[in-house]
């Protein structure tokens, strides 16, 4: 599947009732299942990683959605810098 195709579906499922909460509840909601991957990740179990990982990037795409930002072109920007970034 495709990242804007996602993120569409995203935007028809959640967008009116996660942009009533704002951007700053939704983000919390965010960094509230990025904290739950992070547990899964830490305690080996990889079922529940699998569910958090799917959390994590529906709420990201919510997120971009709600602040009117194409993941897609995010994405590709990224990628054409990421020569100019240091490696970590």
């Amino acid at each position: 599947m495709e990242i804007s195709a996602l993120q569409k579906i995203v935007k028809d499922r959640y967008f009116e009732t996660d942009n009533a909460k704002g951007i700053y509840h939704t983000a919390l909601w965010f960094h509230e299942e990025v904290g739950e991957l992070s547990s899964a990740i830490a305690s080996g179990n990889k079922e529940n990683a699998k569910e958090e990982f799917a959390d994590v990037l529906m709420w990201l795409l919510t997120l971009a959605n709600i602040m009117d930002i194409d993941m897609e072109d995010a994405i590709a920007a990224y990628l054409n810098d990421a020569g100019k970034m240091p490696s970590k």
